[in-house]
C-alpha cells in the first residue's frame, strides 16, 4: 500500500479503537447505574409500605391517627398506605371484612412486580444503547476515513510536488529551485533544505567544469609547442636515424594528449548546458560528418530522413562524429557501418550500427563511463582513442534533452543511438 493509504487506514483504526473504548465504558457505566438504582429501590420501598383498612363510620375510623398517611382508594372501605419513599401501590380491597379496627397487609406481590418492571426497563435501555452505539461507531468510522483521506491527500500533495520537482532537476539544470509556497511548516522546510543542497551541488559542478576547462585550455599551448618541436626536425631530416623511432613515439604520444585534452574540453562544454540554440538539419549534419570520415576499408550505408531539432550544431556534429569514429575504430577489417536517421514517437533518432567483436551486456552498460577499461577490444584508449567518445555523446545528448541508447548487435558489434526531441 502507498503511504497515503497506510495513513488513512491507521487513522481509521485509531478512531475505531478509541470510539469502541469510549462506547464500551459508556455502556458499562449506564448498566452499573441501572443496577444501582434497582438495588436502591428494592431496599427502600419494601419495608416502607403497609396498608390500613378501617370501616367508615366506625369508632376505629374516628379514633385512628391518620396523620402522615394518604388515601389510596375509596371504594367502600378506605385503604391507606404510607408513601414516604415515593412508591405508590394500588390494591382493590372491596368487600374486605375487618375483624379489628386496624389491620396491616404486606404487599409482596406488588414489590416483585416493581422490581421485574425495573429490570426489564434496564435491559431494554442497555440493549438499545449497545445497538445504537455500534451503528453510530460504524457511521462515524466512514466519516473519519473520509476526513483522514482528505487530510492525507492535502498534506501529501505538497510532498508530491517536492518529489516531482526534485525528479525533474538534474545536473543539467541545477539552476532550478523548488521554491515551495505555502505555510512555513515541515514540508516547506524540506523544500528549502533541498534548495540549499542544490545550491551546493551547483557550486561544486560549476567549479569542477571550470577547472577542467581551464586546465585543458592551459595544457593545449605547451602540447602544441611540443608537437611542433618534434614535427619540424622530423620533416627536415635533422634527427639521427637511431633517434627517429623515439621521436615518432613521442610525437604520437603528444598527438594523443592533444586529442584527450580536446575531448575533455568538449565534455566540459557539453556539461555546462546550452547558451543558445538554433534549428539543426540532421540530414545535412550527418552527411557532412560521413563525407569527412576516413572509412578506409569499412563499407558505409546511409539511410537518412529530413528531420530538424533545436540545439547547438557544433556539439551535435561532435556527437555524431564520435559515434561514427567509434563504429569504425571498433570494427573488423572489411566490416560494415550503417548510419540511420529516423522519426520515432515524435523524436529524432540518429543510429549508428557496426560490425565487430561480440560484446557482453555488462560491458554495454559501462561503455559511457569515462576512461572505462573493461574490454580492451573496444573501450580502452588505444592509439586513436581517448576513452571519452561515448561519454561525450551521452553528455551532449542529455544537454539537448535527449538520451543515448546502446545495445549489443547480434553476431558482434554495437548499435548506438542518440534520441533527441524534434
Amino acid at each position: 500500500m502507498s503511504f497515503r493509504t497506510r495513513l488513512v487506514v491507521t487513522i481509521a483504526a485509531v478512531f475505531i479503537a478509541a470510539g469502541a473504548a469510549l462506547l464500551s465504558v459508556q455502556y458499562l457505566v449506564v448498566q452499573s447505574l441501572f443496577a444501582s438504582a434497582i438495588d436502591t429501590t428494592a431496599a427502600t420501598c419494601v419495608p416502607a409500605l403497609s396498608v390500613t383498612q378501617v370501616a367508615p363510620g366506625t369508632p376505629a375510623a374516628d379514633s385512628t391517627d391518620m396523620s402522615g398517611v394518604s388515601p389510596l382508594t375509596e371504594s367502600g372501605d378506605l385503604l391507606y398506605g404510607t408513601t414516604g419513599t415515593g412508591c405508590a401501590y394500588f390494591a382493590d380491597v372491596t368487600g374486605f371484612a375487618v375483624a379489628t379496627p386496624m389491620q396491616t397487609v404486606a404487599l409482596d406481590a406488588v414489590e416483585g412486580a416493581v422490581l421485574q418492571q425495573s429490570t426489564f426497563l434496564a435491559d431494554e435501555v442497555g440493549s438499545g444503547l449497545l445497538l445504537w452505539s455500534i451503528v453510530v461507531l460504524v457511521a462515524f468510522t466512514g466519516v473519519a476515513a473520509a476526513i483522514a483521506f482528505w487530510l492525507a491527500r492535502r498534506s501529501l500533495d505538497r510532498i508530491g510536488e517536492v518529489t516531482a520537482a526534485a525528479r525533474d532537476i538534474s545536473e543539467r539544470d541545477l539552476g532550478r529551485r523548488l521554491d515551495l509556497p505555502g505555510p512555513d511548516d515541515e514540508i516547506k522546510e524540506l523544500g528549502d533544505t533541498i534548495d540549499g543542497m542544490l545550491d551546493r551541488l551547483q557550486s561544486a559542478f560549476t567549479a569542477q567544469d571550470r577547472f577542467v576547462a581551464n586546465a585543458s585550455h592551459e595544457l593545449r599551448t605547451p602540447l602544441t609547442t611540443t608537437r611542433t618541436a618534434l614535427e619540424i626536425p622530423l620533416e627536415q631530416g635533422a634527427v639521427p636515424a637511431d633517434l627517429q623511432a623515439n621521436m615518432q613515439r613521442a610525437l604520437r604520444a603528444t598527438e594523443q594528449s592533444e586529442r584527450l585534452i580536446t575531448a575533455l574540453l568538449a565534455l566540459a562544454r557539453a556539461r555546462t548546458g546550452l547558451d543558445e540554440v538554433e534549428p539543426v538539419q540532421l540530414r545535412t549534419l550527418i552527411e557532412d560528418q560521413v563525407d569527412d570520415l576516413d572509412a578506409q576499408e569499412i563499407e558505409v550505408h546511409a539511410n537518412l530522413r529530413d528531420l530538424t531539432v533545436e540545439g547547438d550544431a557544433v556539439l551535435l556534429a561532435r556527437a555524431v562524429r564520435n559515434l561514427l569514429e567509434n563504429g569504425i575504430r571498433h570494427n573488423v577489417p572489411g566490416g560494415e557501418l550503417w548510419v540511420r536517421c529516423r522519426r520515432e514517437r515524435g523524436r529524432a533518432v540518429i543510429e549508428v550500427e557496426n560490425t565487430g567483436t561480440p560484446i557482453t551486456p555488462a560491458t554495454v552498460q559501462l561503455l559511457t563511463e569515462p576512461f572505462y577499461r573493461g574490454d580492451a577490444s573496444r573501450t580502452s584508449a588505444g592509439p586513436d582513442g581517448t576513452g571519452l567518445g561515448l561519454a561525450i555523446v551521452q553528455s551532449i545528448a542529455k544537454t539537448h534533452g535527449g538520451e543515448v541508447r546502446l545495445r549489443a548487435r547480434k553476431g558482434g558489434g554495437l548499435i548506438a543511438a542518440i534520441v533527441l526531441p524534434l
